[in-house]
């Protein structure tokens, strides 16, 4: 908009200097038709100094009146930037809300889903001291997981998740103490 408004300023001046040049040949023919040079030359200057002096104002109240446009369209343009740079802050907000929400209930989702493992992988788990006084070796080999998922993994495993969740969280803190 800024530049649409200085092409049609600099547009509207040429047309105005176009007019007011016209305007001061024509003044000049009119003089030229009088007999008397030095009253000629004389009138001439006048009509010269007349025309700089119009053209001069013009471009004054131009320039003053694209002034004020311009000063309106940067107001306009500020607003909206600001209103720009506030919806991005509530949704960043939003986005960090949604966020802290997840992170809080990952660690309850890996252990559900640990446990469902467990389940189907280990469905005697809960008697762990029957079932090694018993051989649990020999029964492990009839696991639907087979021997992938041994009671050692399967701490490894939500010790590596509680990791991640904590490595996580202080991202988040870190993130936070940046905004």
């Amino acid at each position: 908009e800024l530049k649409a408004l200085k092409e049609s300023w600099e547009s509207n001046t040429k047309e105005m200097k176009k007019k007011l040049e016209v305007k001061r040949l024509d003044k000049i023919q009119a003089v030229a038709k009088n007999t008397d040079k030095s009253a000629q030359e004389r009138l001439k200057r006048e009509i010269n100094n007349s025309h700089i002096q119009e053209v001069v104002k013009a471009v004054k109240q131009m320039n003053e009146k694209q002034s004020r446009h311009q000063q309106v369209l940067e107001a306009k343009q500020s607003t909206c930037l600001g209103k720009i740079k506030e919806k991005e802050r509530q949704l960043q907000k939003e986005a960090f809300a949604e966020y802290e929400s997840k992170m809080k209930t990952i660690s309850a989702e890996v252990q559900d889903s640990v446990k469902n493992c467990m389940k189907v992988c280990y469905p005697l788990e809960a008697d762990t001291a029957k079932r090694e006084a018993l051989g649990a070796a020999s029964e492990g080999d009839q696991r639907p997981c087979g021997n992938l998922v041994t009671p050692e993994t399967l701490r490894y495993a939500t010790e590596v998740v509680k990791e991640d969740v904590i490595m996580d969280e202080e991202a988040t803190d870190a993130q936070d103490s940046r905004l």
